[in-house]
């Protein structure tokens, strides 16, 4: 009998990667990159797809070194080639930044640097269903949009594939577990001093307890559904947005007029969009920074207002002008 983990995991792979487009795999050494790898194993050969391995190690904890040479000997054993090399994230941490920033932002630079290295066409990670419902959970008692609380999309930004998406934790593990697959655990995983391991060990197993077994893959499929309308609605944000603003050396202008004249669901998009525009960072944009923006907006000129990223919006006679703030960093 087919595997349901290998047809829905191939499922997604075939929407994902065309036949012959070679792929770079994002391994820790953890339950999901190791489920990962090992299924893009078992179908690289029948789809012509060239197959790397990646692996950082981050230096924030001991027995990192471990990790790496795990994944360098998986990678030997399913013959494929490994780039594996250590970056300290803590060296590389930006101000304000949290370390788990600071080793996404660090782990992305590796994982791109990793794949022009290989020639790859792309980058597959490990993200599984319920680091999805994690991501949901925490975008929304943050105060994000509806669009960010569609969580994270099975391809992109960039050249970044999740393929594992539809698949939950327990799934992974019991693949793993059938087939005597080992794979390392990570113990700052239990770390609690952590959002996200909070959220992992505390919230949502207590909602799967209380609430409902499958809470996790209810939440994802709400936020499916709402990502369907926060689409559409993305897309008339951006013509408006293009309508009334104007670009200049990484600065962007609005017509407060307009801005103001827009239904609110429209507005705090257009306000989200051009945060972005401005360079923000969308992950530390809550809601109370959009409609700080939005009351400058119906305010009167000469006031401004702090945003994340080191930016500044100001407040003049007709326009508002996002831009980065000289000398000053938000917090």
């Amino acid at each position: 009998m087919a595997d349901r983990v290998e047809l829905a995991f191939r499922r997604e792979l075939d929407r994902l990667v065309a036949p012959g487009e070679s792929v770079l795999a994002a391994v820790s050494g953890g339950v999901d990159s190791v489920a990962l790898i090992h299924l893009l194993h078992r179908f690289a050969a029948r789809r012509r797809s060239a197959l790397s391995v990646a692996h950082l190690d981050h230096g924030l904890r001991r027995g990192s070194g471990a990790d790496r040479r795990f994944v360098e000997r998986l990678a030997a054993d399913l013959g494929l080639p490994c780039i594996a090399e250590r970056r300290d994230v803590s060296a590389e941490a930006r101000r304000g930044e949290s370390p788990e920033e600071s080793a996404r932002r660090v782990r992305r630079r590796f994982l791109l640097d990793a794949r022009r290295a290989c020639s790859a066409t792309w980058i597959a990670t490990g993200h599984h269903l319920d680091d999805q419902a994690e991501t949901i959970l925490m975008r929304l008692v943050r105060g994000a949009g509806a669009t960010a609380l569609t969580g994270m999309a099975r391809r992109g930004p960039g050249p970044f594939v999740r393929p594992l998406l539809e698949l939950e934790r327990a799934e992974l593990r019991a693949y793993l577990e059938r087939r005597d697959i080992d794979h390392r655990e990570d113990s700052s995983n239990r770390d609690l001093r952590f959002d996200r391991n909070r959220l992992r060990r505390l919230v949502l197993p207590r909602l799967s307890e209380s609430l409902n077994p499958r809470a996790a893959r209810h939440l994802v499929k709400a936020a499916t559904l709402v990502r369907e309308d926060a689409e559409l609605l993305d897309l008339q944000s951006l013509a408006r947005l293009e309508a009334m603003s104007v670009e200049r050396g990484g600065s962007i202008a609005l017509e407060c007029s307009l801005l103001n004249e827009e239904p609110a669901p429209l507005a705090r998009r257009i306000a989200r969009l051009a945060l972005a525009r401005a360079g923000a960072d969308g992950r530390r944009v809550g809601a109370r920074h959009v409609e700080s923006l939005l009351g400058l907006s119906r305010g009167p000129a000469g006031r401004a207002c702090d945003l994340p990223g080191g930016l500044i919006a100001r407040r003049d006679r007709r326009r508002l002008t996002i831009g980065a703030a000289t000398g000053r960093r938000s917090d």
